[in-house]
């Protein structure tokens, strides 16, 4: 762990390994394990280093396309994002208006099982996640139901270096 200067007051931060919420995402319920975090000591000033946060985001995205319950507004939020797509071009490929997009997430309205799983295919096939689109048909689609609640997503490096969702941070 290199030490770093705080951006704030340019004092050494201390540098130590934690698992870390990882707001930014735009989601409540991401922690990333294992990650640099940074706090100094004079200002009170806390980050973390946050590594290849393209694969990280491919790894949210993975455990959300997993969990058997409907997705929230910030959920489809977070996988139109990654796709780097507009509100309106995401709307015109899943086959609804802007607008219903709009209500989705917000949080306003929920989306239909059948977006749902639309949602959740297009961004399969989008990602090139083929092998968790034949999963999705097989054995998550028939699980997905309303009413559960959110669960955490703890986002990990496996022995590989490679970012896996994970049931708890290690």
């Amino acid at each position: 762990m290199n030490p770093i200067k705080c951006p704030s007051c340019d004092q050494m931060q201390e540098t130590t390994k934690g698992d870390y919420q990882y707001l930014e995402s735009g989601l409540d319920n991401v922690l990333i394990c294992g990650i640099e975090l940074f706090n100094c000591k004079n200002c009170g000033e806390k980050s973390a280093l946050i590594p290849n946060i393209l694969e990280i985001h491919k790894t949210i995205g993975k455990c959300l396309l997993e969990q058997k319950r409907r997705l929230t507004g910030k959920e489809i939020r977070f996988l139109r994002k990654h796709m780097a797509m507009r509100g309106k071009v995401f709307a015109e490929l899943i086959g609804v208006d802007n607008a219903t997009v709009s209500r989705w997430e917000n949080g306003k309205e929920n989306p239909s099982d059948v977006a749902d799983r639309c949602i959740r295919m297009f961004y399969a096939i989008t990602m090139n996640l083929h092998e968790e689109a034949n999963e999705l048909i097989k054995n998550i689609f028939p699980l997905i139901t309303s009413g559960q609640p959110e669960i955490p997503i703890f986002v990990m490096a496996d022995k590989m270096g490679k970012y896996i969702c994970s049931k708890e941070c290690r």
